[in-house]
């Protein structure tokens, strides 16, 4: 199989498994605080991880360089973008936030143009325009709605931009060293270490706390389909370019919108504007993607 398209199904898979693990956040949110989560998430797949990358170990990995790349990766992925993330969903609701988070190509692209020389087409612009399009449809708050503020919407944008870096990082890590496995073990340990180092700079309600049993299955099982994701993503851009990776993994607002109207009758409120919100911002990722063709 060709590297583009194994990277475009890695990126599809991970799209998939971050969907899911959007629904399961949401459904956790009453056992435990969004940083508690985080911790679980993180800690959950990481023996796992552990273990393969002791089997799979090479003499070609230990490289400081790629080493360095992947910890900065963990400082911006789980450390702080997934913070940030947990604390969207929580506040503004899986079927705002996750298409939201599909502005990420956006800065990705410019990252990897910037400082990994890939040069997108004109195709880019339409897909750039589509995106914030969508962008103002989910933001659109009417003044009855007293679902969701807009103050929240930072939380998001913070986690967008950390993300876009981490995404950086992770390329620039497996250009000089092609382990997926020992990026994602690297990676997931540096964001714990940077997050146990944060802790006392967090308000006192968002610390992590002893979790509960229900908390610990919740967010258990979303760090397993979270390191999935990882993992698939890992295995994508070591295969293909971020500009054509990333676009890919943010096809994840379709899953998680579908798993939202199924799971979350009760607590989602999904309306024409955020179908159409993410139909338009899906698609501009879509003609980001283009030149895989």
């Amino acid at each position: 199989m060709p590297a583009p398209t194994a990277a475009a199904l890695f990126a599809l898979g991970t799209s998939f498994f971050f969907g899911a693990f959007s629904i399961l956040v949401r459904l956790g949110r009453e056992h435990a605080n969004a940083i508690t989560g985080v911790f679980i998430s993180l800690l959950a797949p990481l023996p796992l991880f552990i273990a393969a990358a002791l089997w799979m170990r090479d003499a070609s990995w230990w490289d400081g360089r790629a080493i360095g790349f992947f910890i900065l990766a963990g400082l911006s992925g789980p450390a702080c973008s997934r913070v940030f993330l947990y604390l969207s969903l929580h506040h503004l609701g899986v079927a705002r936030t996750m298409p939201l988070t599909s502005v990420t190509p956006l800065f990705s692209t410019m990252l990897a143009a910037a400082v990994l020389g890939e040069r997108p087409g004109p195709h880019v612009w339409a897909g750039t325009l589509l995106i914030v399009t969508g962008c103002a449809a989910l933001s659109y708050k009417k003044t009855s709605d007293t679902s969701w503020s807009r103050r929240h919407l930072w939380l998001i944008g913070v986690s967008v931009l950390a993300a876009a870096w981490s995404f950086l990082f992770r390329k620039l890590a497996l250009t000089a060293v092609n382990a997926p496995v020992l990026g994602v073990t690297v990676s997931s340990l540096a964001g714990l270490f940077f997050l146990s180092l944060f802790r006392p700079l967090m308000p006192a309600a968002e610390r992590p706390r002893l979790p509960n049993a229900k908390a610990w299955a919740f967010y258990g099982s979303c760090g397993l389909l979270n390191g999935a994701g990882f993992l698939t993503q890992f295995y994508a851009l070591g295969l293909g370019d971020v500009s054509i990776v990333i676009p890919l993994s943010s096809t994840a607002p379709f899953f998680s919108l579908l798993l939202s109207r199924l799971l979350l009758r009760g607590t989602e409120r999904v309306t024409k504007l955020i179908v159409w919100g993410t139909v338009l911002i899906v698609a501009g990722a879509a003609l980001i993607a283009w030149r895989l063709r």
